[in-house]
């Protein structure tokens, strides 16, 4: 009789398990992609660039092109989040599904009603990486890809790393973990900062071989660069619009290998 009723509350326990586990899959969210914004909100980056930024994420949600490519997807929706980062992780708009002009609008309207995160100090880009990881893989989606698109001008300056090194391993390896363990893809958009970080023959660390060696990984990952803030929006108006749209096409490939040959020619120059 013991036996009995021991088999009976196994079997009512492992019902109770798997209807938990059915519902919580089922609450699941099914996406083309789970995009995880990060804006740098360090020291280096006063009022009106933060400003600037944070207009030209804005505006990039409001792009008939952006918004094209989220219905072109095989299920026509995108789940994105918008966050600060300098030595934290600070909240700017949590994870939005985006499917038309109505819920880009929304989401842009709270990309520019949305407060500067507590900024200055350093560059945490390992601690970035590291918790959008987490937030990845514990939040209601179920992305085809998961990409983190980082958004700074600089180097990580803190846990080991130095604004004028152009290796950090703490960097690297957050970067492989993230890869590793649930992320799809890491992208980047660098900005220039005087003439510690940028692609000029004179800045202490190129951003280009400062990202393809510690930051960007993953199938298609891929960086940008923009001059200044200025020119911020257009650029990430179109890494949005490339990530959305999944692997480059052929033609895309073609012109980054022609405008990478130049630059390397550029510097051979100087």
């Amino acid at each position: 009789m013991k036996i009995k009723q021991t088999m009976k509350k196994m079997a009512a326990s492992c019902a109770v398990a798997m209807f938990a586990f059915g519902a919580q899959t089922a609450q699941a969210v099914p996406v083309d992609l789970e995009l995880y914004l990060a804006q740098d909100v360090s020291g280096s980056v006063d009022g009106t660039d933060f400003t600037l930024s944070r207009s030209g994420i804005a505006s990039a949600f409001q792009s008939a092109a952006v918004i094209s490519a989220i219905q072109s997807g095989a299920i026509g929706k995108i789940a994105v989040k918008l966050v600060d980062f300098s030595n934290a992780v600070h909240l700017a708009v949590d994870w939005t599904v985006i499917s038309d002009l109505a819920s880009a609008t929304a989401f842009a309207n709270a990309v520019s009603l949305a407060p500067r995160g507590a900024g200055g100090g350093n560059d945490g880009q390992s601690n970035l990486i590291n918790t959008a990881l987490a937030d990845i893989n514990g939040n209601n989606f179920e992305g085809t890809r998961r990409t983190l698109d980082i958004a700074s001008e600089g180097a990580q300056d803190i846990d080991g790393c130095a604004f004028n090194n152009v290796v950090c391993p703490t960097v690297q390896a957050a970067r492989d973990n993230f890869l590793t363990n649930g992320g799809t893809t890491i992208n980047a958009i660098w900005l220039n900062d005087r003439d510690f970080f940028g692609l000029d023959a004179t800045d202490l660390i190129n951003a280009f071989q400062y990202g393809s060696t510690n930051v960007i990984g993953g199938p298609g990952s891929f960086q940008a660069f923009a001059q200044d803030f200025t020119a911020f929006a257009p650029a990430i108006e179109k890494k949005i619009e490339r990530e959305i749209r999944g692997l480059p096409e052929p033609g895309i490939l073609a012109l980054l290998g022609l405008s990478l040959g130049a630059f390397g020619f550029a510097r051979r120059r100087a």
